[in-house]
């Protein structure tokens, strides 16, 4: 890979200063780079993780179109499968290291400098590390193996890749030491840290949910590591019925300045993106099929005054068609990390791996399509109603846990792109190669990304390394990252 550059995110200033919560501690010179607080460079990770994983931008992040809650009308490369024209293997690689890593690397850096209690400081550096461990675990499940041990470190030009199971089972012990060490009688970022507020306790419960979450990426490979995991993650506290969608990880934007707003606003709306998406059919009619009370939350009536949704690499424009609403393309809308209804159906999988887990497999996936319907402002009744058609209800859904959970976790992840493809690729539901193949796609739904052509000038006798470990020891995206099935 390239030399990690440890830049701050200049061009985010007006984001930092115009934000109500940290004026005076962001208010900084960006000629002085060096002299920019330790808690404008977190945030600036923080804010470009987030920005990066919401946006749907196919020159990195082109997500929502492979799994199919969105489709391209222009520019379909990506809608077929075809990432040579706008690469963004390379975007999303180079974005979260060069801007999320490096940032949150760099502000680690700081804070032994800062005028503040040690308990402070070290919530700081495991928070700030939590969201590394978030950062990596995009990578390295996206890719296989990558640059990790020596990533950050700037006197390594060229990194070695690291095996993606044992980074995974890192990430994991890196949690483990997060989680131990938060102190949650001491402060930490206050209003720097956007997610949280620097609420210290949400933090720890961010880490135990993502630990539960990597912990079952392992499940296939290591059935006695998972279940060990998936335990003590229960045990350290993840996100809960007692405070739901209250823990959800959300990105707070803002209307009145455009960098300050959502992503997908300023793509859609203000930029010039509009007319290149639309709802895919897929997923529109799944959620007519299901009489889904999501359905007109997330989507407008088309010209006919019902629903419908463009097919998938099929291209062309049609403005008969539904378009997204405004919950998704409000300049206020959060962006969210990791929310409850995750967690709940990450519990609901847990139980039917038959790990320790309390409550059933049933009543953990009811948690968890009421925590969705109700996240995206539908009402517990309608919840009620949706789970107990015979369709939706746990008991006589069809197929095994697997498909149940992953078509339910696809229609709560419509916003959580990344994850809505990456669920799919995990547990095989929908399998959209079989119920809905793109027009002209070239090949199968992608099951990882290729390695950014910038690697092969930069990095190359590593990067051969990592290809060669590959199944079959092509650089392709069909082949099986090691949690795939």
């Amino acid at each position: 890979m390239r030399t990690i550059t440890f830049i701050l995110a200049i061009s985010l200033l007006s984001f930092l200063t115009a934000c109500e919560k940290s004026f005076d501690e962001l208010n900084i010179d960006p000629k002085s780079p060096v002299d920019v607080p330790a808690n404008s460079v977190f945030l600036a990770g923080e804010k470009g993780l987030v920005d990066l994983y919401t946006t749907s931008i196919w020159t990195s992040s082109p997500f929502r179109v492979l799994s199919q809650v969105w489709t391209q009308t222009a520019n379909i490369n990506e809608a077929r499968y075809q990432f040579v024209t706008n690469n963004a293997p390379g975007g999303w690689w180079d974005r979260i290291y060069t801007i999320a890593l490096s940032n949150l690397e760099q502000a680690k850096g700081l804070y032994e400098g800062e005028k503040l209690p040690a308990a402070v400081k070290t919530n700081k550096l495991f928070i700030t590390d939590i969201l590394e461990v978030y950062s990596f675990h995009l990578l390295v499940n996206t890719f296989g193996n990558i640059p990790y041990s020596e990533a950050l470190d700037r006197k390594i030009p060229f990194p070695k890749y690291d095996d993606a199971k044992t980074v995974t089972e890192d990430l994991i012990k890196r949690l483990d030491a997060d989680i131990a060490g938060l102190d949650v009688n001491a402060d930490s970022f206050g209003s720097a840290d956007q997610i949280y507020q620097g609420k210290v306790a949400k933090w720890k419960k961010f880490a135990a949910s993502l630990k539960l979450k990597l912990a079952l990426y392992l499940a296939d490979a290591d059935q006695a590591l998972s279940r060990t995991k998936v335990a003590e993650a229960i045990q350290s506290g993840v996100f809960g019925p007692e405070e739901g969608n209250s823990n959800n990880a959300n990105f707070p934007y803002a209307a009145g300045v455009v960098i300050n707003s959502n992503p997908l606003y300023q793509d859609l709306v203000t930029g010039i993106y509009g007319t290149y998406y639309a709802p895919a059919a897929f997923f529109i009619n799944t959620l007519i099929t299901w009489n889904d009370p999501r359905l007109p939350i997330l989507f407008s009536k088309d010209a006919a005054n019902g629903y419908s949704g463009a097919v998938a690499g099929a291209g062309g424009v049609n403005q008969e068609l539904s378009k997204f609403s405004s919950k998704w393309l409000d300049p206020a809308a959060p962006g969210v990390l990791l929310d409850y209804a995750e967690v709940e159906f990450l519990l609901a999988e847990a139980a039917e791996r038959g790990f320790a887990v309390s409550g059933t497999a049933a009543s953990h996936y009811q948690a968890a399509v009421t925590a969705s319907i109700t996240s995206l402002g539908g009402s517990a009744d309608d919840a009620v109603q949706y789970l107990a058609q015979p369709a939706v209800n746990y008991a006589t859904a069809a197929g095994d846990w697997k498909q149940k959970v992953g078509y339910q976790k696809w229609i709560a992840f419509a916003n959580r792109n990344w994850d809505s493809w990456t669920e799919i690729r995990r547990l095989g539901y929908p399998s959209l190669d079989v119920v809905s193949p793109p027009q002209g796609a070239q090949g199968k739904l992608p099951l990882r990304f290729y390695y950014p052509p910038a690697e092969q000038n930069s990095n190359a006798a590593h990067l051969q390394e990592a290809v060669s470990a590959l199944p079959g020891g092509k650089d392709e995206v069909s082949a099986k990252l090691f949690w795939i099935p």
